[in-house]
């Protein structure tokens, strides 16, 4: 199979802008779905290339980076799992995808997407069944997209313990429905899927197994994932304060340690203190763990409360933040 079929047709027109557009994530019980748009040129090195779902995990993370430092232009799109839900996976994906154009820091001139059908109208659109397997524009997304969306729910497997998402990736397998069975949904659960909504947590589940605690932190986790952020620890023990540090996470080099306190009925839940004093303290002792690890010792720390309400979103709030250098 000749993979540059389809960019040879429109560079011998004089066409050089063409993004292959993948996605990953469509079937998965959890989690986002996932595109890529990638731009590639005629001296690219189609060595290996191949739809995703044909190469291993550990093919297809060095090609990941092959793609990212050789490539054109790469960019990606996300629609969560409540967008999912809302809009259904099909306008789901098609809204990532758009996502995945808009992202690009150059536009476009012509767009190969995989499959039968896409809602892309500013930019012309050749569709291609199959297309991952007959293009390495769209091959290069496919494999961009899927090792983008795997390191997402890796992040999620830290928060997310009990469901073992780091293995299975949110796909409806054995072991994941008997852990969701088991431990209820989380809120990264697609609940359009019947399975998910007929294992739904409900409040008082949450105060029968004494979870808010968890719940809580985890809730505010999860959102800073949604936001880019990736996991370096949890639960940091700061025994000269007797208390605990939910989170230290890192984003563009930025670290970021959060504190969270969560309210329902007029109780308060932490991992440790429930009220913050003295925040000079925290952030002296802060720094000290970073320098411990090795790491840059700039940082911000965000005390944040989040009040779960019977039938209504839960209220989430900075309540302190300090930048320290």
């Amino acid at each position: 199979m000749n993979l540059l079929k389809y960019e040879k047709y429109y560079w011998n027109r004089g066409i050089k802008l063409i993004a292959g557009i993948d996605e990953a994530g469509r079937g998965p019980l959890a989690g986002p779905v996932v595109a890529a748009s990638v731009i590639i040129d005629n001296e690219f090195d189609l060595t290996d290339i191949n739809d995703s779902k044909k190469l291993s995990p550990k093919k297809r993370e060095k090609l990941y980076h092959k793609i990212i430092q050789n490539a054109i232009d790469v960019s990606i799109g996300i629609a969560h799992e409540y967008e999912i839900d809302k809009l259904n996976i099909l306008n789901a994906t098609f809204l990532a995808m758009k996502r995945a154009v808009g992202n690009m820091k150059k536009r476009p001139e012509q767009l190969l997407i995989d499959g039968p059908h896409t809602d892309i109208k500013l930019i012309p659109v050749k569709n291609i069944i199959s297309g991952d397997s007959k293009s390495a524009s769209i091959a290069a997304a496919s494999i961009i997209a899927k090792v983008t969306r795997d390191s997402i729910m890796k992040e999620y497997d830290k928060i997310y313990t009990r469901y073992n998402f780091k293995q299975h990736k949110g796909y409806g397998t054995k072991m994941h429905i008997e852990n969701l069975i088991e431990y209820k949904a989380s809120p990264i659960h697609r609940k359009s899927f019947k399975i998910v909504k007929s294992n739904m947590p409900t409040i008082s589940y949450y105060i029968e197994n004494n979870l808010f605690t968890e719940v809580g932190s985890n809730y505010i986790g999860a959102n800073y994932i949604r936001n880019q952020y990736s996991v370096i620890n949890k639960n940091i023990q700061l025994e000269q304060l007797d208390d605990v540090v939910d989170y230290l996470l890192i984003k563009n080099d930025e670290h970021l340690f959060l504190k969270i306190i969560t309210l329902y009925n007029g109780e308060k839940f932490s991992l440790g203190n429930i009220a913050i004093s003295e925040i000079e303290q925290y952030l002296i002792h802060l720094e000290d763990y970073l320098i411990k690890k090795e790491l840059k010792k700039d940082f911000i720390f965000n005390v944040i409360s989040i009040e779960f309400i019977k039938n209504k979103k839960p209220i989430i709030n900075i309540i302190h933040s300090d930048i320290a250098h």
